[in-house]
Parts: C-alpha cells; sequence; structure tokens
C-alpha cells in the first residue's frame, strides 16, 4: 500500500514539473515578443528623431511591418506590425487631442499578429 501513495507522489510531481516546464515555456515566449514588440517601437521613435515638425504630420497612419529606424526590413519580424499615429494636443492638457499644430503627440503602436504589445507615446514641439 505504501509502494502505492510513493508512486502517485511521484506521479503528481512529475506532472506538476511538466506543467511547470509549459508554463515557463510561454512565458518565456511572450517576454520575447514583448521585448521585441519595445525595440521595434523604439525603431519608430528613431526614425522621426530628425524629421522637420511640419513633416511629421505625413506619418499619421503610416503603418510598417518590422522596419527599424532607416525603414529598413528586419529580418525575422515578419508577424509585427509598427503604426505611427500622430496628432496636436492642447499644450496646456495633452489628454486632448485637437488640430492644433504647436505640439504635436507621436504614438509608436506594435502588435504581433493583431493582438497590440506595446504602445509608446513622445512630444514633439514646433
Amino acid at each position: 500500500m505504501e509502494a502505492v501513495f510513493s508512486i502517485m507522489i511521484i506521479g503528481f510531481a512529475v506532472a506538476a514539473l511538466m506543467l511547470l516546464f509549459g508554463t515557463g515555456t510561454k512565458v518565456t515566449d511572450y517576454g520575447n515578443k514583448l521585448s521585441q514588440a519595445v525595440f521595434l517601437a523604439e525603431e519608430l521613435r528613431a526614425m522621426t528623431d530628425d524629421v522637420d515638425f511640419f513633416d511629421l504630420l505625413g506619418y499619421d497612419g503610416q503603418i510598417y511591418n518590422g522596419v527599424d529606424a532607416g525603414g529598413n526590413y528586419l529580418p525575422g519580424v515578419v508577424d509585427y506590425q509598427q503604426q505611427l499615429i500622430v496628432e496636436g494636443v492642447n499644450p496646456a492638457d495633452m489628454s486632448i487631442a485637437i488640430g492644433d499644430i504647436d505640439m504635436i503627440r507621436i504614438t509608436a503602436v506594435v502588435t504581433h499578429q493583431g493582438k497590440e504589445l506595446t504602445r509608446i507615446s513622445w512630444l514633439r514641439t514646433r
């Protein structure tokens, strides 16, 4: 009888370890995707650093598939989609989007297979 209980305990321990490995793999995969998404968002930010203020308005709604700051396609990131959103904001209350172009908020949104992973925003003034 004791042998049966010992085998049951060992079986439960092995099953628990297998679940742990599976969960760890999923978390690692999500962490890698999130890290890649933040990198791609930062690449869009770097892409807009040297762009003239008024030319930035032309970037609104632009969609890219895995590009670096120079606009070059990066291998291995074809499942990621990058989008830029450019909108004027009220300098007194930056949560309000307006047509004023003294200050703009640029938002980079990165998705992986249609699921949003990251969204970063920054401001530019004239």
